[in-house]
């Protein structure tokens, strides 16, 4: 089961990076880049009327797996966001009167990260034996099973190993 749970996430990992090159050679950055269309489904509102919903939160860069899952059943999060400094999530965001929002101004969209983690109970991981994985577009491919490393968003710490 925690394997087909990791292979289930390294999978929505690259299907993102895949996405996210596509969007880069179309718009010269990632700056942007929404991955709600890939993640959407219907649902239905409070009277019972079909509508667009999405898995993936566009206001954290963040999606919990596996997709149809309640968060309090989730296995991973993984969350997209910003190479540069701040981490902040790519998609653009504005205010009220359309101009976009600091944070979002803050994105320079030239690199991105994803840190894929596991979900925890209070503080410990759900699956203690199951692995946290970290990716760029840099080149890095790293999974490690010690908590709260990945997300620096920098490597996966000493206890490593490239997948």
């Amino acid at each position: 089961m925690e394997r087909r749970d990791l292979a289930v996430a390294r999978q929505e990992a690259l299907r993102i990076t895949a996405e996210l090159e596509r969007f880069k050679a179309k718009n010269f950055s990632y700056k942007g880049f929404d991955a709600s269309y890939l993640y959407a489904y219907e649902s239905t509102d409070d009277e019972g009327n079909p509508t667009a919903a999405t898995y993936y939160n566009k206001t954290t860069g963040q999606l919990s797996l596996p997709l149809d899952s309640a968060t309090s059943a989730s296995k991973y999060t993984l969350t997209l966001v910003d190479g540069g400094t701040g981490h902040k999530p790519l998609t653009i965001a504005k205010n009220n009167d359309g101009t976009e929002t600091s944070d979002s101004a803050g994105v320079n969209g030239l690199s991105w990260v994803i840190s894929v983690e596991r979900a925890k109970d209070g503080s410990e991981p759900k699956q203690p034996r199951n692995y946290d994985l970290l990716l760029n577009n840099q080149g890095v491919r790293c999974m490690t099973k010690v908590k709260n490393v990945v997300t620096g968003y920098t490597d996966c710490g000493g206890y490593s190993e490239a997948w």
